[in-house]
Order: C-alpha cells, then structure tokens, then sequence
C-alpha cells in the first residue's frame, strides 16, 4: 500500500521536473532570440548613429551609447529592460529616425 504512495509521489516529482525542464527550454531560445534582435538593432545603430555627423552638437553623446557593438548592446539592454528615454529628448528633435527606432525598440521587445 505503501509503494503506491510512493510511486504516485514520484510521478507528480517526475511532472513537475520535466515542467523545468521544459520553461527553462523556452527560456533558452527567448533569450537567444533577444540577443539576436540586440545584435541586429545595434550593427544598425552603430552603422547610422554611432559615429555621428562630425560637429553634430550630439556627437560625443551618441558615440558614448552607440559608439561600437557591445556599448550599443548594453544601451540597448539597458532600454529594454528600463525604458528611459529621458536622456535622449534632445537629440530626437535632430534625429527624429532615431526617435522612431528606439521607440518602435522598446514597444518590441517590451510588449512583443
């Protein structure tokens, strides 16, 4: 009488560890699909914004957050996670694409 218990405990063991098994697979390719979308958005920010209209006003600053493929990654990220687009108020009026993006970015990956 005992096994049966036994065996019945273990199988709802079982279920709830494949179910781990299975979130942390969906976890896995989630994942790899952000860091593939972070790649491809920041190759496209470096190649446009990141090296910036020479005497542009906003040259430093842009270079700053989208000089090169991992600092735009981590930008990226960083509005992903906590969309503040505060600092960028300024330089949407000059750069009204980029404003486009960004916003377009983060409805994405916020919401999509």
């Amino acid at each position: 009488l005992r096994i049966f218990k036994i065996v019945r405990f273990l199988k709802q063991l079982y279920l709830l560890a494949y179910g781990f098994l299975e979130a942390a697979k969906a976890v896995f390719w989630v994942t790899l699909l952000m860091i593939v979308v972070l790649y491809i958005c920041s190759v496209i920010l470096v190649r446009t914004v990141g090296s910036g209209a020479v005497g542009s006003l906003h040259q430093g600053f842009l270079h700053q957050q989208f000089g090169c493929i991992p600092k735009a990654m981590l930008t990226l990220f960083q509005m992903m996670s906590a969309p503040n687009l505060h600092d960028y108020y300024g330089i949407f009026g000059d750069y009204p694409m980029l404003a486009a993006f960004l916003i377009s970015f983060i409805i994405f990956v916020s919401f999509g």
